[in-house]
């Protein structure tokens, strides 16, 4: 019975054994072995658009995009980029690749700044150039995060590595085109990567380069953390900053715990000479300390990476004078995506045809504008207007059209005493296609301002409200837009006056109502839900 005891003992032990070395070679860098037709390059930027990754940018032959599908262990090449993109931190929205904060040069010393933002739709290998940052808030080897369809930067330097470190945060919308400073981050800081987490955006790592200290020093200890609802900034304990504080290293949010890997530093050097590591170390955002994680296989600076299915990985980065291949996954390789597909960018009718009375004085056209049946973006260089007595009702320009959206623009003809009014609406997208939409308008003497269908006294109300609201006219038609353009919700039908319309699962915020009646007259109105 005894040594039946020990025999069982010993089971359960070598049981246990290999149970928790196979849950520990999980957490650990395996080198991918893959195809390794593509670029050796640093200081680029690496993420997943669709099921493929992108390399891209750097110092070495930055203009080449390398693409690898990780289904097949196969790369191609998804074209040229327009200008010699370096340290940046691309993010992936809407199917596009946005650089946002980089440098355009690898010379001359010190590196130029890239003037505008820049996108690339993997479906159609086309770069797409966006608007103009604000000259004074131009730099490269800044933190770039996106949270709730908006970009954060965060520092950079201004100076390509000659001493021009700065604290920015800026905000930038593309779904209305602006980019606005916001408050300082509490340490300036630039060579390093932002993460967000739980509504919390987080700068760690980063150095002050070129400064007092040098090309390589000092680095930064301190975790700044940015609240993305109250707009504040604020600096974690001591007891948080990092354990070996370095530069350009790749930081990914993987399992609820923030990445900081690889990476260059001079910290722990007796010598003071600057030196590529191989050191991984996790955040844990909710208990506020670090841990030390599986070394990396290769030492490795200049780099990005891709958390996709149940693991991280990076590739390439500079091992200290030499550009490295060599990618490498932490946890399991198993990324995961669907493909990329290009958005059909159309009017929803080519002509517009409407008529007028005399006593009218205006009218509103309502032209639908929709990007469908992908999984792109469309980005709208600008809306212009052309015809006699002819206006848009607002100004369109450097906006981004999600997939699977409508926009909802409005043109305007403000002189209704002509028996005929033409006029064409010409939209520019994604730099060089245009899209034209005919404006035929004709006098029809019958009707006038008096006519009870008229919606110039249109009232909404009750105005706030939390459910439903109702209309004082007679409408066929009620399409909800949101803050942005963005087409929410349609009513069709014959609604009679103070006809209810239900609202109650929207969001609370403000929006606005365009009334259509059976004329084809429309007005526009504004609601606030509560």
């Amino acid at each position: 019975m005894k040594n039946l005891t020990k025999k069982a003992f010993f089971y359960l032990l070598l049981f246990g054994f290999i149970s928790s070395t196979s849950n520990v070679s999980a957490q650990v860098w395996t080198d991918t072995n893959e195809d390794e037709s593509y670029v050796a390059r640093h200081e680029c930027g690496f993420t997943q658009a669709g099921d493929k990754f992108f390399l891209f940018g750097g110092r070495e032959s930055p203009r080449v995009l390398d693409v690898y599908d990780y289904a097949s262990n196969t790369w191609s090449n998804g074209g040229i980029a327009p200008v010699d993109f370096n340290h940046f931190q691309a993010i992936t929205y809407e199917g596009l690749i946005w650089v946002i904060g980089a440098f355009k040069t690898n010379e001359p010393n010190p590196e130029l700044n890239a003037d505008y933002i820049y996108m690339y739709n993997p479906a159609s290998q086309q770069w797409i150039q966006g608007m103009e940052l604000p000259t004074a808030r131009k730099r490269g080897a800044a933190g770039l995060a996106l949270h709730n369809n908006k970009f954060y930067l965060i520092g950079g330097n201004v100076y390509g590595h000659g001493g021009g470190y700065v604290a920015y945060m800026d905000v930038f919308d593309p779904a209305t085109g602006t980019f606005t400073a916001l408050t300082d981050a509490p340490h300036a800081r630039d060579h390093f990567h932002a993460v967000v987490h739980n509504d919390k955006l987080y700068a760690l790592g980063g150095r002050l380069t070129g400064g007092a200290g040098g090309l390589f020093a000092p680095q930064i200890p301190e975790v700044d953390v940015y609240d993305l609802n109250t707009n504040l900034w604020s600096t974690l304990a001591a007891s948080s900053n990092i354990p070996t504080p370095r530069a350009g290293a790749a930081t990914v949010l993987f399992q609820n715990e923030i990445y900081v890997i690889g990476g260059e530093t001079t910290f722990g050097s007796a010598t003071g000479n600057n030196g590529q590591r191989d050191i991984v170390e996790a955040f844990n955002p909710v208990t506020g300390t670090w841990t030390t994680k599986d070394n990396l296989n290769h030492y490795r600076h200049g780099i990005q990476g891709i958390v996709s299915g149940g693991g991280i990985h990076v590739i390439a980065g500079s091992s200290g004078g030499t550009s490295i291949k060599k990618m490498e996954y932490f946890g399991a390789n198993s990324p995961t995506g669907s493909p990329n597909v290009n958005s059909v960018f159309a009017a929803g009718e080519t002509t517009k045809t409407f008529e007028y009375g005399t006593s009218y004085g205006s009218v509103t056209i309502p032209i639908t504008l929709s990007n469908s049946a992908g999984t792109t973006g469309t980005y709208i260089d600008n809306i212009t207007i052309s015809g006699v007595n002819y206006t848009l009702n607002s100004t369109y320009s450097n906006l981004l059209l999600g997939a699977n959206q409508d926009l909802i623009i409005q043109a305007v003809l403000n002189d209704t005493s002509q028996s005929m009014s033409n006029g064409n609406v010409q939209v520019t997208y994604n730099n060089n296609t245009t899209l034209n939409i005919a404006l035929e308008g004709t006098l029809n003497p019958t009707l006038s301002i008096a006519n009870p269908d008229d919606l110039k006294t249109l009232k909404v109300y009750p105005n706030p409200t939390k459910s439903t609201f109702q209309i004082n006219k007679k409408s066929t038609q009620l399409n909800v837009f949101d803050i942005t353009g963005k087409s929410i919700k349609v009513f069709h039908g014959d609604f009679s006056e103070e006809h209810p319309f239900n609202i109650s699962n929207f969001s609370k915020g403000i929006y606005f109502i365009q009334v259509k009646n059976d004329s084809q007259i429309s007005e526009t109105i504004k609601i606030i839900k509560t």
